[in-house]
């Protein structure tokens, strides 16, 4: 649980020395991977990772939703190749690539808010 998070915490979020924050693909991309990989770090911390019957592997990120973001990254790293090749253009697979991740933080969140508010109550 706690190496875990502390793994999370120290490979995946960004510092602002290791990172070009006036780059758009910074905070498209990597914040919200580097925010959703340590969310779900710390919900796998004994002390958090149930609660009033919900467990947050089980109930609420479960193997289907880990599938289907799997999934979309395939997809998205089989445009940009496509896109590479100059079979797409950039624009658009850059555009399609970040409506996916904000896509994916949307439903994520959605499915754990009723986990989180009964975290913090």
């Amino acid at each position: 649980g706690i190496s875990a998070l502390c793994y999370a915490i120290i490979k995946f979020v960004p510092s602002p020395r290791d990172v070009d924050l006036t780059n758009g693909n910074t905070w498209v991309f990597v914040i919200p991977m580097a925010a959703g990989l340590t969310v779900d770090a710390l919900f796998q911390l004994p002390l958090l990772q149930c609660n009033d019957g919900l467990c947050w592997n089980e109930d609420v990120i479960t193997q289907i939703d880990l599938l289907w973001v799997l999934l979309s990254g395939l997809v998205v790293a089989f445009v940009f190749t496509l896109a590479f090749r100059g079979v797409l253009g950039i624009r658009r697979c850059y555009w399609g690539a970040a409506l996916v991740v904000h896509a994916i933080v949307a439903y994520l969140i959605a499915k754990a808010l009723p986990f989180l508010t009964k975290q913090l109550l």
